[in-house]
């Protein structure tokens, strides 16, 4: 039987400001992405690099609380796997686990040999994502390795957890991309924009849904085209993608790419246009990374709290209060999604819009407004319709 726990937490957004628009030179950023995404193409060859030179890193401190495997595609993408893993190590930090994380790469094939060799070495905890298959191969697996815990994060809402080992947990991905939606067509002066993603899935088609429905409360006449990266992860694809979405006209796009994202936001740069990232406050990492000049026109980023929600996880994990064989949602109303607010967000969105998007925001978090979402729709075809009365 599925159980679904409203997690309690409070999780704040995190504001800060952080001066950056620097020099490096965005081809650069484009080749460094390439050069990684070609060097994932070596990650996991055998199941003897799976666990011993798959990308596996450890956090300073090393305790008594016994080991964390984290399993991420990518490091460094500044966005989702970053997120999660910064969660894990503060986990490591403050209840002096062992942590480690295994970085797949993108071949999917080479994915289940890779867990069953996490499941076999000495880890007490496994901490995978849903996406790209992960969360069907924990499903499968679980239940042989009754000794060990697995926890699933950015799940469907709509997932079942049949194992009494697993603790899943998912985002409104709906409803932070709805506030992205809205914000975004405020922001068009040609009342065209524009998502561009990975992968075509239920979990990115969510965002997607949330997006388009959150523009059309804005502007009922607003045009919105959807991209799925010809290469999932190459950031030079996307980049293409984009440049051809802001060619065509459309003037604000947002990124749910992760690491390829990277394209969509030099794009913005070529063409003078605005993007929004996802996951973490892309404005503030870019800031921060070797391309800062990128962080320009990031306008807000549509944020899930992964690492807040991790650790939280393992609060309860300590308080012995954790219940396994849950699956917990997080929307707006828990903390578990929302726009970033800083300084680039100030700058940029008019204090009006800001406002309006606040009282849309309270709205969802109040339940006046309820966001559709992908697993809403009785069939795929639903939400084609829906894409298809938006294109231009």
């Amino acid at each position: 039987m599925k159980r679904i726990l409203a997690l309690g937490m409070a999780m704040a957004l995190t504001v800060s400001s952080l001066a950056g628009c620097g020099g490096s030179k965005p081809a650069e950023a484009t080749k460094a992405a390439e050069t990684k995404a070609a060097g994932e193409e070596k990650t996991g060859e055998t199941k003897a690099e799976t666990t011993e030179s798959a990308g596996a890193e450890e956090a300073e401190s090393a305790g008594e609380g016994g080991k964390i495997v984290f399993i991420a595609t990518q490091l460094g993408d500044m966005s989702f796997n970053d997120n999660g893993w910064a969660g894990v190590q503060e986990i490591g930090n403050k209840y002096g686990y062992e942590v480690s994380v295994i970085e797949t790469g993108m071949d999917s094939s080479k994915y289940e040999n890779m867990f069953l060799d996490i499941c076999d070495s000495d880890a007490d905890y496994v901490i995978a994502q849903s996406g790209n298959g992960w969360g069907d191969i924990v499903f499968k697996y679980a239940s042989d390795y009754p000794e060990k815990k697995f926890v699933v994060f950015d799940a469907s809402t709509t997932a079942e957890v049949t194992s009494d080992n697993v603790v899943c947990v998912a985002y409104r991905a709906n409803e932070g991309s709805y506030l992205v939606g809205y914000v975004c067509a405020a922001m068009s002066e040609s009342g065209m924009i524009a998502a561009g993603a990975n992968r075509d899935n239920p979990a990115i088609n969510d965002f997607f849904t949330g997006f388009i429905n959150g523009a059309l409360a804005c502007k009922p006449d607003i045009k919105v085209s959807l991209a799925y990266n010809s290469t999932p992860g190459d950031a030079a694809a996307m980049g293409e993608i984009a440049t051809a979405l802001y060619n065509s006209g459309v003037d604000v796009m947002f990124s749910v790419a992760g690491a390829a994202g990277l394209g969509i936001f030099q794009a913005a740069i070529e063409g003078d246009k605005l993007a929004v990232g996802v996951d973490s406050d892309q404005y503030l990492t870019y800031s921060n990374s070797e391309y800062p000049e990128l962080a320009q026109v990031i306008m807000t980023s549509m944020m899930k709290n992964i690492g807040d929600s991790l650790i939280v996880i393992f609060d309860e994990i300590d308080a012995g209060t954790i219940e396994w064989g849950t699956l917990q949602i997080l929307g707006i109303a828990e903390g578990g999604v929302g726009l970033a607010d800083n300084e680039n967000y100030q700058k940029l969105v008019p204090e009006d819009v800001r406002k309006q998007v606040g009282e849309y925001e309270d709205k969802v978090k109040q339940g006046e407004i309820s966001v559709p979402s992908y697993y809403d729709f009785g069939d795929d075809s639903e939400f084609r319709e829906l894409v298809n009365s938006v294109e231009p």
